[in-house]
């Protein structure tokens, strides 16, 4: 049975110690441009999602991605395309992407984690364009769990998970 215990240790080790290997064959600029260029997807990502960019938005996913809100998940960027089409083109929100830690694998592959804050109008408030909008607080506080891929295309999100942090209090 130690022998089990001890392979539940080391097996993880090496696998973490090949992909650090992998990404230590990068220069530390490359390195510093994948995060750069990552980081720009991410803040696509979510003006497209404010500004209700549904082809904007889709393009952020590779064609196979993958968002998971709430543990329901959305593949293909037809189907992502389609949530943001269906969502109320009257609502108002504003993704607040904040600490961000990204870890490159390899050349095309990397893993992220970003806090979000996301702030909406309250329900049925009118507001003039170009006015401040009202908000009761925010919408949701959590983290985006990330998978990325380098494509034809350049980079892009495999797989999305937002897991809520926060709740606002009533």
């Amino acid at each position: 049975m130690k022998s089990i215990g001890y392979m539940s240790w080391v097996v993880p080790g090496l696998l973490l110690g090949l992909s650090s290997a992998q990404a230590a064959d990068l220069s530390a600029q490359d390195e510093w441009m994948i995060k750069a260029e990552i980081k720009h997807l991410v803040d696509t990502y979510a003006m497209a999602r404010d500004n209700l960019d549904a082809v904007a938005y889709a393009n952020t996913f590779t064609e196979n991605g993958t968002l998971i809100i709430g543990g329901q998940p959305y593949t293909g960027r037809d189907v992502l395309q389609a949530r943001v089409e269906g969502a109320n083109q009257e609502s108002v929100g504003m993704h607040m992407m904040s600490t961000s830690d990204i870890t490159v694998i390899d050349e095309n592959n990397a893993t992220g984690i970003h806090y979000a804050t996301v702030y909406g109008a309250i329900p049925g408030d009118d507001h003039p364009e170009g006015d401040p909008i009202e908000v009761a607080g925010f919408v949701a506080q959590g983290k985006y769990f990330d998978k990325y891929e380098r494509t034809d295309e350049g980079w892009r999100i495999s797989e999305r998970r937002f897991e809520r942090i926060y709740l606002q209090s009533q």
